[in-house]
Order: C-alpha cells, then sequence, then structure tokens
C-alpha cells in the first residue's frame, strides 16, 4: 500500500520554445537548453524526498539517527544537491532537524508531541465522523468494511508498519467519506509522523485484537448512524491507542502512566 501521497505539488511554470525567437537570438536557444535540466532537478528532490521516507518506514533510518550526505548519496544514487532541498523539506514538515555545524539527523518524537497530536486527530476525526455518518453511501460503507477486514486478516506474530498502515487506512477512509480534502490531509500528515517516527519494538501484541474489535463495533454503529455512540467509541479507542504508545515507547510503565496523568490534568 503506497501510505504517503505527494499530490500538493504542481509544477509552477510552463516553458515555450518558439523556433523563431531562437533562430534570430542564438542566445535565447542557450538559455532555453537549461530548461529541462530545471525540471530534472525538480524530479530529483521530489524523488529524493520520497526515498528518505521510505528508508524511514523500512527502518535503515531511525529517530535520533545522524544523516550523512555520502551514505544518502550511495543509497540513492543522487548527488547532494537534491538530498540536501529534500533533507530541507522535511525539516520544515518537522521529520528531521538541523543543527550548525552538526548536520541533520532524524527528529525524535517525545511524549509531549505524541500526546498533542493524538489530541489532534481525535478531532479531526470526530468531525470526519460526524460527516460521514450522514453522508456515507452504501459503496463507501464496502469499502470501510474492506479496510477493516483487511486489518483484522493481517496477523503478524508483532505489531509492525505494515498493521500500523492498515489501521490508519481504516480512518483515512472515515476521513474519505466526509469528503474534506483538508481533514483528509492533515490526517494522513498526523498519521506520517507516528508512523515514521516511531519505533513500534515494544508495542503490545494484543491491542491488535482489541483495535480489530473496535474497528467492528464502529463500523456497526456507522451503519446503524448512531453519531453519539460512534463519537464515544472512536474518542476511547484514538485514547487507548494514545496510552499504548506512550507505554510502549518508555521501559518505566509507571513514569509513562505518571506523563498521561499530567498532560490530562492540565499541569
Amino acid at each position: 500500500m503506497a501510505f504517503i501521497h505527494e499530490n500538493w505539488y504542481k509544477k509552477d511554470r510552463l516553458y515555450y520554445f518558439l523556433s523563431f525567437s531562437i533562430f534570430c537570438n542564438p542566445s535565447s536557444a542557450l538559455r532555453n537548453s537549461k530548461m529541462p535540466r530545471i525540471k530534472e532537478t525538480k524530479s530529483n528532490i521530489n524523488e529524493a524526498y520520497r526515498a528518505i521516507k521510505r528508508l524511514m518506514l523500512k527502518q535503515k533510518l531511525i529517530p535520533g539517527q545522524k544523516l550523512l550526505y555520502r551514505e544518502l548519496s550511495g543509497w540513492l544514487n543522487m548527488s547532494k544537491t537534491p538530498i540536501v532541498n529534500a533533507l530541507n523539506r522535511l525539516e520544515q514538515e518537522g521529520f528531521v532537524t538541523s543543527e550548525p555545524n552538526v548536520g541533520y539527523m532524524i527528529k525524535p518524537i517525545n511524549q509531549k508531541e505524541i500526546f498533542d497530536s493524538y489530541e489532534v486527530r481525535e478531532a479531526l476525526e470526530i468531525k470526519a465522523l460526524e460527516t460521514a455518518i450522514k453522508s456515507a453511501t452504501v459503496r463507501q460503507m464496502a469499502g470501510l468494511e474492506e479496510r477493516c477486514r483487511s486489518f483484522d486478516q493481517y496477523r503478524p506474530y508483532q505489531y509492525d508498519k505494515k498493521k500500523l498502515m492498515l489501521d490508519c487506512e481504516i480512518h483515512l477512509q472515515i476521513a474519505v467519506i466526509s469528503n474534506n480534502e483538508v481533514l483528509r490531509y492533515l490526517l494522513r500528515r498526523n498519521f506520517d509522523h507516528m508512523i515514521l517516527r516511531i519505533q513500534q519494538d515494544n508495542y503490545i501484541p494484543e491491542r491488535m485484537e482489541i483495535s480489530s474489535q473496535d474497528h467492528k463495533n464502529l463500523l456497526e454503529l456507522m451503519g446503524n448512524q448512531d453519531f453519539p455512540k460512534s463519537a464515544e467509541l472512536l474518542s476511547r479507542h484514538i485514547r487507548n491507542d494514545r496510552d499504548h504508545v506512550l507505554l510502549c515507547i518508555s521501559g518505566e510503565n509507571q513514569d509513562e502512566m505518571d506523563v498521561v496523568s499530567m498532560f490530562e490534568s492540565g499541569s
């Protein structure tokens, strides 16, 4: 499944080659001959951007890891320039960070950022759910059911990236049904950070079965157009997922629960 889509960046210039003007002005031909190289550079930057994200997805690049141009250049078979531009873009989006005289590194995610991300996710998903329940077609609900089935049927021994992406696709489908493209984009970006910047090594396998049952119950409530109960279940599902992530990224379970309590109390 392709869980990262790059359709937000479009070509911003059109170049026209007029044979008559080239014939009359050779210097114009020399300038125009460089245009394809500009296009190629933009293409290389986009490819470098996607390729670095793929390396993060495969955990060849992990949070806190310093990024070496020579290593990236070898992996991607690209020169330094498009890689630097791709890293600048990733830094603007919060996936990497940089320090003067040190360079770039994959940006680690902390407990506060996880908590804040789930808070935003909950607000987005509840809004999407409210609209989706009112407007969902039979075909759209069938698509949601198919995604729930795919999540349930894929049962790895431990949590992996594919399981998380299948989970995200269920929630993104609700956003699709809501027909709010901005909401969908923001939700996908939220999921990108959770998937790419958190390692799932300590995720509890039993959580997969709990999530699967939550999805089935949500599907049934949406089919009955019961928004209050659907919203209650979805909020509980998202918060339980948040607590599970916070619990698993820390070696000290009690300390992690103290963090959750601190944030919820507003301290």
